[in-house]
């Protein structure tokens, strides 16, 4: 029975060859300027002139320069871009300025929506060669990747080159076809085939475990390789029974991705919340802050405006007793000038009248003594003529 599986395993796997001549898996090894170590692993088939290029694992190992400063490994992505600028869903890109890869003459493209590529996110790209000869060269970046939305380039590699021709594969599709059938009918390639199902089933044991123990986004690298790896494995394996449990496992893969992510985005939404609730806090609390301000000012302003009509009362009623003290002191002054005047006045008139009376004392005087020396000469006189003198009518003897 087991022979019998390993037959039908094998034809299979013959007849997904015949049919996909042109297609192979690359493990490509690259280094970057600081030293540090990046292993992708990429399918590229041809059909025509139709290349198809698919990413589908990476591994790194940081150099001795960014060992010490990245050692969270989980944080760090590998990518490149297709432009320069403008890319989608506001992503920021810091440190360095990308270089996109070139598309070679004889070659068509039609560039991505986002303008970036993580190949922890098995891009696929695809063109249209017309050249025999185009080599694709990508410049390859490790970016850091701090929070959503924005990585920190921080080393660059432009080792990677992939020919988009299967002229540069080597050998036509008949001689390769034939060296395939003719290999897979080989009881080795049967063993080879039955130790890739038994690896493919040990990574599903190990990407169901990684994904059972995952509580966070992003993934850890060996979950995006061991997803990557069964992804790859499914296009190549027949056997139906584990190409279910490799769906199987990439649909627990997606569900636990969508669940992480909105468990992500509910807390997002929930910081952004508590953000928005800090901020309306905050804007509270300086609002309430300017408030108290401007009533203080207010306030303030207020109890100057009180002040200055207190100032200015005062100083009309300074201004009105000073008028009043003013006018008081000049009564004062006019009653005690007229006083002086008057006492000046009646001074003078005293002194007047004193004069006055002492001229008519002296006029009295002189007059009483005009009068009695006038009458001692009329006594002397009428002694000289006659012994007596009448004196009122009556004669008297002088001598008396």
């Amino acid at each position: 029975m087991r022979f019998h599986r390993f037959v039908i395993i094998s034809i299979l796997i013959v007849a997904m060859n015949a049919m996909e001549m042109s297609a192979r898996e690359v493990r490509d090894t690259i280094y970057t300027t600081s030293g540090d170590r990046i292993i992708l692993t990429y399918d590229i088939s041809y059909s025509g002139t139709q290349t198809i290029l698919r990413f589908t694992g990476q591994q790194k190992k940081l150099g001795k320069t960014n060992a010490g400063k990245y050692k969270d490994l989980s944080k760090v992505a590998v990518m490149f871009f297709d432009r320069t600028g403008n890319y989608s869903d506001d992503v920021d890109i810091q440190n360095m300025e990308p270089e996109a890869f070139m598309v070679p003459s004889g070659v068509e493209y039609k560039g991505s929506r986002e303008g970036y590529f993580l190949v922890q996110s098995s891009p696929v790209l695809y063109f249209t060669v017309n050249n025999k000869e185009a080599i694709m060269r990508i410049p390859v970046y490790l970016a850091q990747k701090p929070k959503k939305g924005k990585y920190v380039l921080f080393a660059k590699s432009s080792e990677l080159k992939i020919p988009l021709s299967s002229k540069k594969v080597g050998g036509s599709g008949q001689s390769r076809s034939k060296t395939i059938q003719e290999t897979i009918t080989s009881q080795s390639e049967i063993e080879s085939d039955n130790t890739v199902i038994i690896k493919v089933l040990e990574s599903i044991k190990a990407a169901k475990a990684m994904i059972v123990e995952a509580d966070r986004l992003p993934f850890s690298d060996n979950l995006l390789d061991e997803v990557g790896y069964l992804r790859q494995k499914r296009r190549e394996i027949t056997d139906e029974a584990v190409v279910d449990e490799i769906s199987e496992v990439l649909n627990s893969y997606e569900e636990k991705k969508r669940i992480l992510e909105e468990k992500e985005d509910a807390a997002q939404e929930e910081l952004q919340r508590a953000e928005e609730l800090r901020a309306e806090k905050e804007a509270a609390a300086l609002k309430a802050e300017n408030d108290s301000i401007e009533a203080a000012q207010q306030e303030a302003k207020e109890k100057d405006k009180k002040r200055n009509i207190w100032l200015i009362i005062i100083g009309v009623i300074l201004a009105i007793l000073v008028f009043i003290g003013n006018q008081l002191f000049q009564g004062f002054r006019n009653r005690r000038n007229q006083r002086n005047m008057m006492n000046m006045q009646q001074s003078i008139a005293n002194r007047a009248e004193a004069e006055a009376k002492r001229r008519a004392n002296n006029a009295m005087r002189q007059q009483q003594h005009r009068i009695e020396v006038s009458a001692r000469k009329k006594v002397s006189k009428a002694k000289k003529n006659s012994p007596t003198i009448k004196v009122n009518g009556k004669t008297k003897n002088p001598s008396i």
